[in-house]
């Protein structure tokens, strides 16, 4: 009887021994939705990170401010991360709303997503906000937009350079919506004194983004390294 014993005991420790980690690491995985570094101590990204991840974030990474992507109001509903909004204003961390708009203008009008993006630019401005992160839902649409623009106001990438980057980063479907991917596309960071606005497009029926058409003399683009 005792053979049999140890043999069972051997096979439920290793069991535990594989399943502990694995758990802690969805538990974890879940809590840290997403997260990843964009520029060590300035700017991180994520999704909807569980209260338990947001605490975890703030205490690894000394984050000092957040910055949100999503809604304040579902109607008739509390805004889906007010616990974190509330958490972040006792701990004296910053906390930004950032709505999600429409990233193409109406009849020759701008963006409605502008002043958002100019909001954004001015927390990074600031590095009395650093470190500082960034997330929406899932972490990839939105959140990874707005890290394509700091990528370009403050690495100086190319737009193409952090365009790819959001494809790594998970958004498959980015050549499919042409609103977003026309703007940053055609964004023409604040430093680039030189360079015109893009140019507002009116919207007949399905919007259609710009392509270069062959011998189109292309941009010059100015980028330096970034990480």
């Amino acid at each position: 009887m005792r053979r049999p014993f140890l043999q069972l005991l051997g096979i439920a420790t290793v069991i535990v021994l594989i399943a502990g980690p694995v758990a802690y690491s969805f538990h974890h995985l879940r809590a840290m939705r997403n997260f990843a570094v964009v520029r060590e101590g300035v700017l991180y990204r994520s999704g909807q990170m569980s209260l338990d991840g947001l605490k975890r974030a703030v205490h690894d990474y000394g984050i000092r401010t957040v910055v949100t992507l999503r809604d304040a109001y579902t109607p008739g509903e509390p805004a889906p991360d007010r616990e974190e909004e509330h958490w972040c204003q006792a701990q004296e961390i910053n906390y930004y709303r950032i709505p999600p708009r429409r990233w193409e203008g109406q009849g020759g009008e701008p963006p409605p997503v502008e002043p958002g993006v100019r909001q954004f630019r001015e927390i990074m401005a600031n590095p009395d906000n650093y470190p500082v992160l960034v997330h929406c839902f899932a972490g990839v649409h939105r959140t990874g937009a707005y890290c394509a623009i700091y990528r370009m106001e403050h690495d100086r990438w190319s737009n193409e350079r952090a365009i790819a980057e959001m494809k790594r980063f998970g958004y498959g479907n980015l050549d499919e919506e042409e609103d977003i991917l026309g703007y940053l596309e055609h964004y023409r960071p604040t430093w680039r004194k030189d360079a015109p606005p893009a140019p507002a497009k009116k919207a007949v029926g399905k919007p259609k983004r710009k392509r270069q058409l062959p011998g189109e003399a292309k941009p010059a683009w100015l980028a330096s390294p970034g990480s």
